[in-house]
């Protein structure tokens, strides 16, 4: 053989050797589960070997989200909850006391979905949490409009959308469950939830109004994002009320702003303009799901976003429950809950599904989803988020004051 010809062949075996190796590589870490991926256990293992809260920094590895947890918990009673797509780790424990809360209502006797809503409630009395008592304070500076909704394994769904004057939108969608319909919007569904018995009573708190003077100066700086530093918000102003001091409305201070009045958030709560919820699966295996959300300062009058649409913000079925966290219109666009909910259903462990569907999603879009199928349960977001999980074996947390 001649030189030339040796060293072509040499060439090409070690071509196919590569490649050989490279699929091999590709094979193995297609099949492997994420936690595998990730340089961890695999999600069949204890929940300690998977566990780690919140992150801050990038993902460890392409193809793992930044938040990534869940394990196998196929007996018993599970409850997974979330603070918010971008919710920093700080928040954890009262992320995790709902989900206490949640599953000791469980063992009271409660239904999975009323435990659900149970778990929601908590997070809405806490003024951090964009939901309830801490809502986001809207464009105009007075108005204030939450989504809610609730669903269980059974196809039973309740929500209400852009409802004003309640303390708790996610226990006036359970409400709704006791009517023929399936969602109320606006001024019927704030009506029905005072007919219904809940308090007439506006949601604002010092920590709303302080975030929303700091972001009326990030808006008027051109910085909002969310499509608010492009969009000309002033031509479409839909208010009922004129636009405020704090954007350069009548009486506003020199310069543009009124000047702060609220108790100052920190940075993190500025970041975070996102839903809370529950998800939760009864010994029986029956499962229900949670959503409650203030919605974003940045936003037009009457804008409804992923919450209270079903198989986008949430979803439950015989296979688990679903609930998601994150930029609401791509939500919708992409059909996350139920996208995630049908990985489950086709056999993919909720650790799985959370993950896939997370990694699925636009990389500028902020989403975090929780799930609790079958098998055990997941919690995944590109961003941060804090979470909480607790479990039949788990013991029993001690009690403590949440944060106002």
């Amino acid at each position: 053989m001649s030189p030339r010809r040796s060293v072509t062949a040499a060439v090409e075996v070690l071509v196919i050797v590569c490649v050989g190796a490279i699929l091999a590589a590709g094979c193995g870490t297609k099949d492997k589960p994420a936690a595998q991926t990730a340089g961890s256990a695999s999600a069949t293992d204890a929940p300690a070997a998977s566990d780690a809260r919140a992150g801050s920094g990038a993902p460890a590895e392409s193809g793992t989200p930044m938040t990534f947890a869940g394990g196998a918990e196929p007996v018993g009673a599970l409850i997974v909850t979330h603070g918010g797509a971008g919710s920093p780790p700080e928040w954890s424990p009262d992320v995790q006391a709902a989900a206490d809360t949640a599953f000791a209502a469980l063992r009271g006797g409660v239904s999975a979905l009323d435990a659900a809503v149970s778990g929601t409630q908590v997070m809405e009395n806490i003024h951090r949490f964009n939901a309830g008592t801490g809502a986001n304070i809207r464009l105009d500076g007075k108005s204030i409009q939450m989504d809610a909704a609730v669903m269980t394994s059974e196809g039973r769904f309740g929500a209400v959308a852009v409802i004003e004057r309640v303390l708790h939108p996610v226990a006036v969608a359970r409400a709704l469950l006791g009517t023929p319909h399936l969602m109320l919007a606006g001024d019927g569904a704030t009506r029905f939830a005072h007919a219904a018995g809940f308090k007439d009573q506006v949601p604002w708190c010092e920590e709303a109004q302080a975030k929303f003077e700091k972001r009326s100066a990030t808006l008027l700086a051109g910085k909002a994002g969310q499509g608010y530093d492009t969009f000309d918000w002033r031509r479409f102003w839909n208010y009922p009320n004129p636009i405020p001091p704090e954007l350069g409305g009548p009486g506003a201070a020199k310069g543009g702003g009124s000047g702060a009045t609220g108790r100052a958030p920190d940075d993190l709560a500025l970041r975070v303009s996102d839903t809370v919820g529950t998800v939760c699966r009864d010994a029986d295996g029956r499962f229900a799901a949670t959503l409650s959300t203030g919605g974003t300062t940045y936003m037009l009058y009457g804008r409804v976003g992923d919450t209270p649409i079903m198989g986008a913000g949430l979803y439950a079925g015989p296979a688990g429950a679903v609930a998601c966290t994150g930029l609401g219109e791509m939500i919708i666009h992409e059909g996350e809950a139920r996208l995630v909910y049908q990985l489950m259903e086709s056999g993919v462990t909720a650790r799985e599904a959370v993950r896939r569907g997370c990694m699925s999603f636009p990389p500028d879009a902020d989403l975090g989803v929780i799930a609790v199928g079958r098998d055990g349960w997941g919690v995944a977001a590109n961003r941060s988020m804090a979470y909480g999980h607790t479990w039949a074996g788990r013991p029993p947390a001690p009690p403590s004051a949440p944060a106002h």
